[in-house]
């Protein structure tokens, strides 16, 4: 099996033991996780406010204050779900800049039937090694191929946010990693993320929230 349809398998599977809550609470809990995280990981000052449920959709607000950046989500499911980024501006109102929006009710590649159908999920893991997962991990958070730089009010190339993703959950976690300020510290959990799905993959297991939230 080549390269690349190993990655294939593992691009799926890191998907579905990291980033595939099943049922609103579990989602809710996932998402309170990923907030409670982020005080430490971006090193802000409070703990964003818990996610809510507000008109059949969990909602919440995070304020990103080392970037002069808010994000307000509502996911209505696994395939709705929408982003807000908001510029804080100096006077601490907030001015939208873009929506990333998914709506996945339209047609898209289904993935997942290919893999399935193809059968070889059980070669990919007999081979992969942490440098596939590295690959991987590069192109779902660290690097996407297909991805936006903030040029204006906010300039650092060094933030890439994935255009392409569908994936609620999977699209706030690359937000977690993108919009951390310390270099090293992403780093540190570049390490910690491949060592962590390496494990749950041989393993076939659901990567509990707060694992996967937790600190480099």
């Amino acid at each position: 099996m080549d390269k690349e349809m190993i990655c294939a398998y593992l691009w799926q599977d890191i998907i579905r033991l990291g980033f595939c809550p099943s049922g609103t609470r579990d989602q809710k809990r996932w998402l309170l996780e990923y907030g409670r995280s982020l005080r430490d990981f971006w090193e802000i000052d409070i703990y964003p406010a818990a996610p809510r449920i507000k008109n059949g959709k969990i909602v919440a607000s995070i304020d990103c204050v080392r970037r002069d950046l808010c994000l307000q989500y509502a996911i209505d499911s696994s395939i709705k779900f929408n982003v807000h980024f908001l510029y804080i501006l100096p006077q601490k109102t907030k001015e939208l800049i873009w929506t990333h929006d998914v709506d996945r009710n339209y047609f898209t590649f289904p993935n997942q039937l290919f893999l399935t159908y193809r059968k070889g999920r059980n070669t990919a893991v007999k081979k992969f090694s942490d440098e596939h997962i590295k690959d991987v991990l590069g192109g779902l958070l660290f690097h996407p191929a297909a991805h936006l730089h903030i040029e204006s009010p906010i300039d650092d190339h060094e933030i890439r946010i994935g255009g392409g993703i569908d994936n609620p959950f999977l699209y706030l976690f690359q937000l977690r990693y993108q919009l951390c300020p310390h270099q090293a510290k992403r780093q540190a959990e570049e390490n910690r993320l491949v060592t962590l799905f390496t494990e749950a993959i041989r393993n076939n297991s659901q990567i509990p929230a707060s694992q996967l939230m937790a600190q480099p």
